[in-house]
């Protein structure tokens, strides 16, 4: 029962000498060292030692959160590796193209059903099939803007290509009823409405989910390729290489996030 009591004091003790320890570690001042008589070791060492482990342990914990929230929302260093150092590993070049290519696609799906704007060109990146293969329909017909609400198609060169001219423009998805009157295909172009801005917007966002899709699996591929080099160059290179190929990917959702905005904003206006 006594010793349990002495153990408590001990730690009311310590207790106490809490306080001005988180005020002293808090205000950046520094206390001098604590200096034991020789005939009080005995006591630091069954008594207020916790006390010093308590001070150190602390001064340690503040130290490590300082440091943490000194680093907070700073941007973090970027990374820039010279390509040709690590071509035995993965060509980053060719990685970079992959993720170019998927965003110039993006912008080429924005550009053939994203368009609110009446104008011949909307229709030239339509697919025609034929029997002799698939071509856009602006080298089978001849295509002009009558009116700001209707474009006219004139197939005179490839009259015998109008009922696939005509499939075609019913099934590219921009809510177009063909019109035929012999080799001159009439388009009528809808009143572009709230809803069908709204629709267009989300059909933004489907196509830039689908992109980043196809930029993950770049990513993915990309990283599955360094992993295969671990046996032959340092644990360091290879996440240096993962973080230049992470931030390349970042770089390139950006730029996605990006066009996105601003297609976004075309379109509702």
């Amino acid at each position: 029962m006594k010793e349990k009591l002495y153990a408590m004091a001990m730690a009311l003790r310590c207790l106490r000498q809490l306080p001005p320890l988180l005020h002293n570690s808090s205000s950046g001042l520094v206390r001098p060292p604590l200096q034991v008589p020789l005939r009080h070791t005995g006591l630091m060492l069954n008594g207020c030692r916790q006390c010093v482990v308590h001070q150190t342990m602390l001064t340690r914990h503040l130290a490590t959160k300082k440091a943490k929230a000194k680093g907070k929302g700073q941007p973090q260093a970027r990374v820039n590796i010279n390509a040709a150092l690590v071509e035995d590993i993965i060509s980053l070049g060719e990685v970079n193209g992959e993720m170019q290519a998927v965003v110039e696609a993006l912008k080429e799906e924005f550009g053939k059903n994203l368009t609110i704007r009446t104008s011949p060109g909307a229709l030239d990146h339509i697919t025609v099939t034929t029997k002799d293969g698939k071509f856009p329909l602006n080298q089978l017909g001849q295509i002009s803007l009558k009116s700001p609400q209707l474009i006219i198609v004139n197939m005179a060169s490839f009259p015998e290509n109008t009922a696939a001219a005509i499939k075609a423009i019913r099934e590219s998805g921009m809510n177009l009823n063909p019109e035929v009157d012999g080799i001159i295909i009439r388009v009528p172009v809808p009143k572009v409405t709230r809803e069908h801005r709204e629709s267009l917007a989300k059909l933004a966002r489907q196509l830039t989910n689908k992109a980043k899709d196809s930029l993950r699996k770049v990513r993915s591929n990309a990283m599955n390729q360094v992993k295969k080099a671990k046996s032959t160059v340092s644990e360091d290179t290879i996440k240096l290489v993962e973080k230049q190929i992470q931030q390349m990917a970042d770089d390139t959702a950006a730029e996605m996030d990006k066009l996105l905005a601003g297609k976004t904003k075309e379109l509702l206006g």
